[in-house]
């Protein structure tokens, strides 16, 4: 199976384990053998008692696997594709006008070759200072000389096809992501924004995004 998460930059191709990406919560859930534990030591009285609740246990274990299975999305499930995309040395006011349409707010970057090596938002361009008047008012240059590349983020996270849409969805959240390209192999095929998951959320009501 493909790693779920990797950034991808100038000559970087990174898995990325999953437990690296999320806060970890400050109460772990019981498992469920401590469940089943709990129940032997404070019912072990009755021993009927014990037999109906362990076997609900296991109903509701089974009920949550199909749920799962019914209602999870995969990335490739929920992306915007294809995908509009710059090259890194082309101009930053290029990726300004795109930007300035509005249908959009981030923007992958690919090399040369074709390779995905960064991301570029809307934000950047103007952290940058490049979106008044003709000149850059950071560096002073001709904003038309200003390339994406000196611009750009160079190290973007990525999500596999298959990746879990919840999981993603939980990054926009905790990790204040905007939007996350999604690949195949090394080959950018599609893009997740916020919009793409509330999309999803709205097409799927019985979705829960937060399993």
């Amino acid at each position: 199976m493909l790693p779920e998460f990797r950034i991808f930059g100038p000559g970087i191709s990174n898995v990325v384990p999953l437990e690296q990406l999320f806060v970890r919560k400050g109460v772990e859930k019981i498992s469920n053998s401590q469940k089943i534990k709990e129940i032997k030591e404070n019912h072990s009285h009755d021993g009927s008692w014990l037999t109906y609740h362990a076997k609900s246990l296991q109903a509701y274990q089974s009920a949550d696997s199909v749920n799962e299975k019914k209602h999870s999305l995969k990335a490739s499930q929920v992306m915007t594709a294809p995908v509009v995309t710059l090259v890194a040395r082309e101009a930053a006011a290029k990726a300004l006008n795109i930007l300035g349409q509005g249908r959009f707010r981030h923007i992958p970057i690919l090399s040369a070759q074709g390779h995905l090596i960064g991301m570029i938002s809307d934000r950047d361009i103007y952290r940058c200072k490049c979106g008044t008047g003709t000149a850059c008012l950071s560096c002073g240059k001709d904003k038309h000389n200003v390339l994406v590349e000196q611009v750009m983020q160079d190290k973007v996270l990525t999500a596999s096809v298959d990746t879990d849409a919840r999981h993603i969805a939980r990054l926009f959240v905790e990790q204040r992501v905007g939007a996350m390209p999604v690949v195949e192999g090394d080959t950018l095929v599609g893009i997740v924004t916020r919009s793409d998951i509330l999309q999803a959320v709205m097409l799927n009501l019985d979705l829960d995004v937060w399993k």
